[in-house]
């Protein structure tokens, strides 16, 4: 048997070994470069709002007790004058002729601008609800119709925030309406009014 071969072959490798161990092992190149990033973004608004409203009053019927009327003279024909007569100047004055109210919570803005807010106005495109010859006026202008925010602007054209894209932050608001019931002869639907919200950014 010859053994110098597996002799020979087992130097040859424990020769490699050192080598490979007594070599230095040559450094890792790497290079770096940053990178910075800016964006630009448009404009942008979300205007949320109900296309229909339904505003339904509540019922209300009553007796109103006028007080004594005095005496009345009566003739033998059975006319009779005299007393407190009932005239629209001494009929109490239950019901009031013009209502104003808050509806809350019929608008909401959001979304980007230069200076983080926008514009929004409130315009009555038709102030007449109309069942047959019964009519409601929706009454225009400042202190009538007009539109308040969460931070307590109000008016028919307001400033207020956008605070972002998100609608956890939205800004949420009102519409304050005074309506007319001097020409209301008539229960059930009245229909036809219409009110505008417009915002723009600024």
């Amino acid at each position: 048997m010859n053994l110098k071969s597996p002799f020979l072959a087992l130097a040859l490798l424990a020769m490699l070994l050192i080598v490979c161990l007594t070599t230095p092992a040559s450094e890792a190149s790497t290079k770096t470069g940053s990178t910075t990033v800016s964006i630009t973004l448009p404009d942008c608004i979300i205007l949320h709002y109900y296309s229909e409203l339904n505003l339904k009053f509540e019922e209300y019927s009553q007796a109103v007790d006028q007080g004594g009327s005095g005496t009345w003279n009566v003739q033998w024909s059975g006319a009779a004058d005299g007393g407190s007569q009932l005239s629209a100047s001494t009929i109490q004055d239950v019901l009031p002729g013009t209502v104003t109210m808050t509806i809350p919570n019929v608008w909401a803005v959001r979304g980007l601008s230069p200076s983080g807010n926008a514009k929004v106005t409130i315009t009555v495109v038709n102030n007449q609800l109309v069942s047959g010859s019964s009519k409601i006026t929706i009454l225009n202008g400042a202190g009538q119709t007009q539109i308040d925010d969460n931070a307590g602007h109000s008016g028919t054209s307001i400033n207020t925030s956008l605070n972002g894209l998100t609608t956890s932050t939205a800004t949420i608001g009102n519409v304050l309406m005074t309506l007319d019931f001097s020409q209301t002869n008539m229960a059930g639907a009245h229909s036809g009014g219409q009110y505008k919200i417009t915002a723009e950014t600024i």
